[in-house]
């Protein structure tokens, strides 16, 4: 799962060459995001058999199943009404379920962050991760306004499209 997640860096680099039409900066911390969550607290045997990271690692792949194949359908320029619903419909709530999950899943590393914090270090490592737990929770929520409002969009012009025929 890790290497699979490492190279989801790749969607930076579609986007920049622009294969894929979306925003680089949401995309980019979203990977990173990701990639954190697995380097930071995944990585730590006693979190590794937690049902929070099966769940986490369920519901991350759950939101590429919606978004891969409605993307190369776009691609390919056969854009297919469902899909575009189920992307822009189903993935909302599932990425709160998402985030709210990658929160606990942070919550329950605390612990085990402490001891191998450094004495030596101003600041540690749980208070780095509480601050995450504060940004995860305002970028959250501006993503799933962002959200709404291309669903808004998407749909909207899909079916005015689609009225026009």
């Amino acid at each position: 799962m890790s290497l699979c997640q490492l190279l989801s860096i790749l969607e930076v680099f579609h986007i920049a060459d622009g294969i894929e039409k979306a925003r680089l900066l949401p995309r980019f911390i979203q990977v990173m995001e990701k990639n954190i969550l697995l380097i930071m607290v995944i990585m730590l045997e006693e979190i590794q058999s937690k049902p929070v990271v099966c769940a986490q690692f369920f519901l991350w792949n759950i939101l590429d199943l919606l978004r891969y194949p409605h993307e190369l359908l776009c691609v390919m320029e056969r854009p297919s009404i469902s899909m575009l619903w189920l992307r822009y419909s189903l993935w909302i709530p599932l990425y709160i379920l998402s985030v709210a999950n990658e929160g606990v899943t942070v919550y329950q590393a605390m612990p085990y962050m402490e001891p191998s914090a450094s004495s030596s270090a101003y600041i540690h490592l749980p208070f780095l991760l509480m601050l995450y737990l504060s940004l995860l929770t305002v970028g959250a929520s501006l993503t799933v306004w962002q959200l709404l409002k291309e669903r808004k969009h998407h749909l909207e012009k899909r079916f005015k499209r689609k009225k026009k025929k």
